[in-house]
C-alpha cells in the first residue's frame, strides 16, 4: 500500500451500524480522531424507550470516556467537528429499509463508500428467534439495500472467529463452505426456514390451555388478593413469554450443537456469513472475524472497556472466591484480542475492494499463543498481590485450581445443586418463620452460586477447551502492507503484545477499578411516582393486636354474666397462639382466623364499627397519628398495610388514602375461617406493596414505611425510608445494623420527628 489510511479515506463516507456498542464506540472514536479527512460518518442508531437516536448518541456515545482524548484535543471545537463529520440516522437494521425515509436512503445510496456492519446479538444463550432476527435477518436486510446503492459500497461484515465451530487444527481465513462444522450439508436459506418453524412451534405450545392455566395460577399466587384482572393478564403474558424464552434458548442451543457449533451465537453468526455470501451479488465483501475482544492496549485509553466481555465474569468470579474450579484444558488456547487491534484491522481491511470475498481473523493463537494455564497463572498472581476486599474490608482469598476437567467439574456442581434443591424443598414445607427464612436465604444463595458456576461452565467452558487455532496469515500481511506511518498509528500486530504486562498493568486494573468503563446513567423520570407513607397497624399505629380485637368483640356482645366463662375457655389458648406467632406470623394468621368461622358478614361489620369507638381510639398512639397527619400535609399518599381483617380497619378508611389488609372467604353470607389469598405477612406483604405501587405509580425508593415486627422486614426493605416503630428484639437488631430510623411511640404521646 503506497498511501496512508488517512489519505485512502479522504472524502469517503462510511455507514456504521452497532455504533453504540463496545466495538462500535471504539471504531467511531478512532475514525473521528485518526481519519479527520473522512467526508462523512453515517451512524444508524436505534431509539430506546427513553431516548431518541440523537439523545442516545449524545449521552451514551459521546458521553463515554472513549471520547475524552478527542474532546480534550479539540476543546471548544469538539461539538462543531462532530456535527460536521457525523450524521445520526434514527433507524433499526431489523426494520424494512432500516426504518429510514426515502430522502435518507437516497443520500446513503449517493454517498456511502463503505458499510461496516457491527450490530449483532452477542448473547451466547440468546433465544433462537432473537438471535436469528438480529444476526441473520438484520444483516440480510442491510445487504439487500447496500447492493443496490449507486457506489456499490464495500460491505464489511464483523463476524467472529468462532463461526468455525467445534473443529481441530488450523482454521484458514476462508469464507464458509456448504457444510456445517461436523460435515452436515447445510443450506442457509433452508436452515433459516427450519428455525422459524421451531419458533412457531414453541409459540403455539405456549398458548395451549394447560400452560395458560399454569401461568394464571402462578400469577394469582404472586400478586395475591390485590391483583386486578388486567394486572393478572399482564403477568400471565409475561410468564408465557418467559417460558417461551427458556424453550427457545434450549432449542437453539440444541440445534447449534447438533450441527457442530458451540452455541446459538456462533451458529447464527455463521448463518449470517453464509446468507451474505449467497445474496451479495456483485457487492465487494470482507468478513472481519475477531476472537474474544477485551480491553484496549492503548486506545482510546489503556484498559478502556465497556460492558462485561466474555472472560470478565469468570475472572471476577474467581477473584471473589466464587469459582472454586473452572473446566478448562490447561494447554488449550484462550484466544483474546484487545479492542483497539480489532478497530485498526477493521479500518485497514475496509479500504479494500476485493473481487472475491476476503476473510481476516483478528486473533492471537497462531502468532502469540496464550494458554489457559498461563492466563490462570497471570490472573491468580495479580489477585494474590491485589486481592479484592469483602464487605468487612478483609482480603478475599483466591482459590487454587487443579484443572480436573469439564466432566468432573460439572458433575460435582450438578450433585451439589441436587442436594441444595432437596434442602430447598424441605425448607419450603416448613412453616414460614424467621429461622426458616434465614435457612432458606442461605440455601438460595448457595444454589445461586452453584447455578452461576454451572452456567459459566456450560456457556464458556467450550472456549477454554479449544482444539483449533485461527490462522492470521492474511491479517499479518494486511498489517505488513501498511506504510510505516500507519503501522505506528493503526497497530494490530498481536505478536508485539506482552500478555502478562497487559493483564497486570492494564486489563485487570480496568476490571477491578473500572476507571474507564462507560458509566450507566440513571434514568431521571420526568414525572416521578408519588411518595407514599405505609403504616402497619397493630403495634405501630395502634397499641393492640388481632387477639385483643377478637377478645374485645366477643366480650362486648356477650352478657356480663357469661364473660368470665368465655375468658376461662379462651385464655389457656393464648400461649399457643403466642408461640405460633414467634415461629411464623403467616402460620399464626391462618390458625387464629379460623375463630371467625361461621360469623355473618353483617355481624362482623357491626362489631368492627363498635370496636373502633370502644377499643381502637383509646389505643391509637398520638405520635403515630401526628406522623400520619404530617405525611398528609406533605402531600404523601398514606396507606395502611396490615394483616388485620378488613372489617376491623374499615372505620379507619377516612383517616388514610388506601387500606390493604386481610379478608376472609365467604360462603352463603358467612365466613369460612379461611383467608382469601396469602396471609399479609413477610414476603407476601412486600409483594402486595409492590403490586399496589405499580398500579398507583408509587415511587417506593422515596417512600416511607413504619412497622414493629421482624415479620415486617420485607416491607421495610422495599422502601427508601424504613422506620422501625416500637421494634421487637430482632427488628431492633436489624434496624441498628442497617442504620434505619427507630421510633418509640406510646399512649403518652411522644412527639415524632418531622418528616
Amino acid at each position: 500500500m503506497d498511501s496512508t489510511l488517512r489519505e485512502a479515506y479522504g472524502d469517503k463516507a462510511i455507514l456504521l451500524t452497532g455504533g453504540t456498542g463496545f466495538l462500535g464506540t471504539a471504531l467511531m472514536e478512532k475514525i473521528l480522531r485518526s481519519l479527520p479527512d473522512l467526508g462523512r460518518l453515517y451512524l444508524l442508531v436505534r431509539p430506546s424507550r427513553e431516548k431518541g437516536a440523537r439523545e442516545r448518541f449524545d449521552k451514551d456515545v459521546l458521553g463515554s470516556t472513549a471520547f475524552s482524548r478527542l474532546r480534550e484535543s479539540l476543546d471548544d471545537g469538539f461539538g462543531p467537528y462532530i456535527s460536521e463529520k457525523v450524521r445520526v440516522l434514527e433507524g433499526d437494521v431489523h426494520s424494512p429499509d432500516l426504518g429510514l425515509g426515502g430522502e435518507d436512503l437516497a443520500e446513503l445510496s449517493r454517498e456511502v463508500d463503505v458499510v461496516i456492519h457491527s450490530a449483532a446479538s452477542v448473547v451466547f444463550d440468546a433465544p433462537l428467534d432473537a438471535a436469528v432476527n438480529s444476526n441473520v435477518g438484520g444483516t440480510l436486510g442491510l445487504l439487500n439495500l447496500a447492493r443496490e446503492w449507486e457506489k456499490r459500497p464495500l460491505f464489511v461484515h464483523v463476524s467472529t472467529a468462532y463461526v468455525s465451530g467445534v473443529r481441530k487444527g488450523l482454521i484458514p481465513e476462508d469464507p464458509p463452505g456448504d457444510a456445517s462444522p461436523n460435515g452436515t450439508a447445510l443450506d442457509a436459506r433452508e436452515e433459516a426456514l427450519k428455525l422459524q418453524g421451531i419458533v412457531d412451534e414453541v409459540d403455539k405450545a405456549s398458548r395451549e390451555r394447560e400452560f395458560l392455566n399454569r401461568f394464571e395460577t402462578e400469577a394469582r399466587r404472586e400478586l395475591g388478593m390485590v391483583g386486578e384482572e388486567d394486572e393478572v393478564a399482564e403477568r400471565v403474558d409475561t410468564l408465557r413469554r418467559a417460558w417461551m424464552r427458556e424453550r427457545l434458548v434450549e432449542r437453539g442451543t440444541q440445534r447449534a450443537k447438533e450441527l457442530g457449533w458451540h452455541d446459538v451465537y456462533t451458529f447464527t453468526k455463521s448463518l449470517a456469513e453464509r446468507t451474505v455470501l449467497r445474496e451479495r451479488g456483485e457487492t465487494p465483501l470482507v468478513f472481519l472475524r475477531p476472537a474474544i475482544i477485551e480491553s484496549s492496549v492503548k486506545e482510546p485509553s489503556p484498559g478502556w472497556i465497556q460492558g462485561s466481555r466474555m472472560a470478565d465474569p469468570i475472572i471476577m468470579a474467581f477473584a471473589k472466591g466464587i469459582l472454586r474450579e473452572f473446566p478448562g484444558d490447561p494447554e488449550s488456547l484462550v484466544d483474546i484480542v484487545p479492542v483497539d487491534h480489532v478497530v485498526n484491522a477493521t479500518l485497514a481491511a475496509a479500504i479494500r475492494r476485493p473481487e472475491k470475498p476476503e476473510v481476516f481473523h483478528v486473533a492471537s493463537g497462531d502468532r502469540n499463543p496464550l494458554r489457559y494455564r498461563d492466563l490462570y497463572d497471570h490472573v491468580r498472581e495479580y489477585f494474590v498481590e491485589n486481592p479484592l476486599r469483602d464487605s468487612g474490608g478483609r482480603p478475599v482469598p483466591v482459590p487454587e485450581w487443579s484443572f480436573p476437567g469439564r466432566r468432573r467439574v460439572e458433575g460435582r456442581l450438578k450433585l451439589e445443586l441436587i442436594g441444595l434443591k432437596a434442602a430447598g424443598e424441605i425448607l419450603s414445607r416448613l412453616p414460614d418463620g424467621h429461622m426458616v427464612a434465614d435457612l432458606r436465604g442461605r440455601a438460595a444463595r448457595a444454589e445461586k452460586r452453584g447455578r452461576m458456576s454451572l452456567y459459566y461452565s456450560r456457556i464458556y467452558g467450550a472456549y477454554a477447551n479449544m482444539s483449533s487455532t485461527f490462522s492470521t496469515a492474511r491479517t499479518a500481511r494486511l498489517f505488513k502492507d501498511l506504510v510505516p506511518e500507519d503501522r505506528k498509528e493503526f497497530p494490530f500486530d498481536i505478536a508485539d503484545l506482552d500478555w502478562r504486562k497487559w493483564l497486570h498493568t492494564t486489563h485487570l486494573p480496568a476490571l477491578t477499578t473500572r476507571p474507564n468503563r462507560k458509566k450507566r446513567r440513571r434514568a431521571v423520570q420526568e414525572k416521578p411516582g408519588e411518595i407514599a407513607a405505609i403504616f402497619d397497624v397493630d403495634g405501630t399505629l395502634v397499641g393492640s393486636n388481632v387477639v385483643s380485637y377478637y377478645a374485645w368483640m366477643r366480650l362486648w356482645e356477650l352478657p356480663p354474666h357469661q364473660r368470665p366463662l368465655w375468658l376461662a375457655g379462651f385464655l389457656p389458648r393464648i400461649p399457643y397462639y403466642w408461640a405460633l406467632d414467634q415461629v411464623s406470623r403467616a402460620h399464626f394468621n391462618r390458625a387464629f382466623y379460623k375463630n371467625y368461622r361461621g360469623w355473618k358478614k353483617s355481624r362482623a361489620r357491626h362489631l368492627g364499627q363498635e370496636s373502633f369507638s370502644g377499643f381502637t381510639l383509646d389505643r391509637i398512639y398520638p405520635g403515630a397519628l401526628a406522623r400520619l397527619r404530617e405525611h398528609k400535609a406533605e402531600g404523601h399518599r398514606v396507606v395502611l398495610l396490615s394483616g388485620a381483617l378488613d372489617f376491623l380497619l374499615e372505620p379507619m378508611r377516612d383517616m388514610v388514602d388506601d387500606v390493604l389488609c386481610t379478608s376472609l372467604q365467604e360462603e352463603d353470607g358467612a365466613y369460612t375461617g379461611e383467608l382469601r389469598g396469602a396471609p399479609v405477612a413477610g414476603e407476601a406483604r412486600a409483594r402486595m406493596l409492590a403490586s399496589f405501587a405499580r398500579r398507583r405509580n408509587l415511587d417506593l425508593s422515596r417512600s416511607y414505611a413504619y412497622a414493629d415486627s421482624i415479620s415486617d422486614l420485607p416491607m421495610l426493605e422495599a422502601v427508601g425510608n424504613p422506620v422501625a416503630v416500637n421494634p421487637d428484639r430482632r427488628l431492633a437488631a436489624q434496624a441498628e445494623e442497617r442504620g434505619w430510623a427507630v421510633r418509640h411511640w406510646n399512649k403518652n404521646g411522644v412527639a415524632p420527628d418531622k418528616v
